[in-house]
């Protein structure tokens, strides 16, 4: 398959599955739900873009064009994401989110984990959720998964 091919067949991929979480957050037309509905207008505006530019002739792509996928250091990131999402109902947003900020700020920390870099990466993970729910709780009113946290 040629270069072209592969990034056009992406480009399209992306646009159909903001198409599809467009379309799912459109369903429910419950007052509260309006962050989501713009989040995925938003991305099916920019996955348009990407198609756009995918569909518009250039220079050849070379192999020296294209990097390779580090998946070393995806799949730590990859495995949070599903657990956050496994858990996120029965816990709470804050309390998971909590969590996995806190795994995320450990594990790609550049120094090696130590207590008081344990204690820093639970210190910003709790900055930025506090800011978070300054932001989308009291502010924009947006609703979030309750659990038997926060």
């Amino acid at each position: 398959m040629t270069s072209y091919r592969k990034h056009r067949l992406t480009a399209v991929g992306a646009l159909l599955v903001a198409a599809g979480l467009a379309t799912a957050s459109l369903l429910p037309n419950v007052p509260g739900y309006e962050f989501p509905q713009i989040t995925a207008m938003v991305a099916v505006a920019i996955a348009a873009i990407l198609v756009l530019l995918a569909l518009v002739p250039k220079q050849p792509v070379t192999a020296t064009d294209e990097e390779s996928i580090p998946w070393g250091g995806i799949w730590p990131l990859l495995l949070i994401l599903v657990g956050f999402l496994l858990i996120m109902g029965w816990l709470g947003f804050f309390a998971t989110s909590f969590i996995a900020f806190f795994l995320i700020t450990l594990i790609y920390s550049p120094q090696r984990i130590s207590l008081r870099g344990a204690l820093k990466g639970a210190a910003i993970a709790g900055l930025f959720l506090g800011v978070l729910y300054l932001i989308f709780v009291t502010l924009l009113r947006v609703q979030v998964p309750q659990g038997i946290l926060i």
